[in-house]
């Protein structure tokens, strides 16, 4: 008898358990993926400090991505969260966070988007430039910073090798710093979008309200944005840009912009674009300045694509040029297997060192 009102209490437990789980269902549906990335790279790097250095090495990235949506009919908006959870052996390589690079809550009623917590802002998410259209690892905005001897180029730090603004530039937790973003709905093709950030070294759990750490404070940004489509022939275009304040008194503050264009037709697209730092980040009366300029082809056909991506900046004398060939194929749902071959020229001012690369990366995704 006993055993029988055991039995009774597990079927009624395992009854009432399956209601409940119903009700969250339809509450809010939970989707679990990711990505990982294995690539080996190989650098020949014509410097002289590139000494007592192995020419190759192996490196895997991986993600996993937990998409929560749900929406109330009752009050009519959409609403959710996105977890990328960092699943590798050690930290991220870019230091975007120890357990997570992004954690954010969206909420969609009727008039746009807001995103609260750690994630890009408007102005990252809104860029167009070369990279949009690149293959592989993303082209001049990929992966081969992780094969380049610094030492030998006075360090990353002195270079801007990358299509970004600060915010995107500086590392760490800076862009993905906790946020809050709001996107208009698209308007004939038109959409505008603006993030506000206190403290750009604030994220997750840390609230430290320090406003003389080093980094900018009191960020705005924003993105305005076109996508249309006529026959066979698409385009994109943004203009992107952010200011805050600098927290170190000697330090200029926050001003930077960058502006795009993306055109395609059929399988063939070309993109490219200006961007402008101004002084941000540099010593009070400095001249200096940094800019960029990106450009780039590519031609995507069925499960296959290639392209050409083009970067030069110049930071205060330092002029970074580099040129990226890539093309990756899905030969299976989930499963692409990609190639990419980097040229990059690094002058640093006043150094009569001449430093220049080439760097070959092969690897394969796994999107699940």
């Amino acid at each position: 008898m006993r055993k029988l009102r055991l039995t009774s209490m597990t079927v009624l437990s395992a009854a009432a358990f399956a209601v409940f789980a119903t009700q969250v269902a339809n509450a809010v549906e939970v989707k679990i993926g990711g990505t990982i990335n294995f690539q080996a790279g190989y650098t020949d790097q014509e410097d002289d400090f590139d000494v007592a250095t192995r020419e190759y090495g192996f490196r895997n990235d991986t993600e996993v991505v937990i998409d929560v949506a749900g929406e109330s009919e009752d009050h009519g908006f959409k609403y959710g969260a996105t977890i990328e959870l960092e699943a590798d052996v050690t930290g991220d390589a870019r230091a975007e966070g120890l357990n997570a690079d992004k954690t954010f809550i969206w909420v969609e009623p009727g008039y746009g988007r807001f995103e609260l917590g750690n994630n890009e802002g408007a102005e990252q998410a809104m860029a167009v430039n070369a990279a949009t259209i690149a293959r592989a690892t993303g082209g001049i905005d990929g992966d081969n910073e992780f094969y380049i001897n610094a030492t030998g180029i006075g360090g990353l730090a002195s270079f801007l090798i990358f299509p970004d603004l600060p915010t995107a530039d500086i590392g760490g937790i800076a862009e993905d710093a906790t946020k809050v973003t709001f996107y208009t709905p698209n308007f004939s093709g038109f959409q505008f979008g603006v993030s506000f950030t206190p403290d750009e070294g604030d994220g997750g759990q840390v609230a430290s309200r320090l406003d003389s750490n080093g980094d900018f404070e009191n960020v705005f940004s924003a993105g305005l944005s076109y996508e249309g489509e006529w026959d066979n022939i698409g385009l994109q275009a943004s203009i992107v840009g952010e200011t805050g304040d600098s927290e170190l008194a000697l330090t200029e503050d926050l001003n930077a912009w960058q502006a795009g264009l993306a055109l395609s037709f059929n399988d063939i697209s070309v993109a490219g674009s200006y961007g402008d730092w101004d002084d941000s980040g540099l010593a009070s009366g400095s001249s200096a300045d940094t800019d960029f300029w990106t450009a780039g082809i590519a031609y995507a056909k069925e499960d296959w694509g290639v392209s050409a991506t083009w970067f030069d900046s110049d930071r205060g004398g330092n002029d970074y040029e580099s040129l990226v060939l890539g093309v990756d194929y899905t030969p299976v749902s989930g499963l692409t297997p990609y190639a990419e071959v980097t040229f990059f020229d690094a002058d640093e001012a006043g150094v009569a060192l001449d430093n220049d690369g080439t760097i070959l990366l092969l690897g394969t995704y796994l999107n699940f």
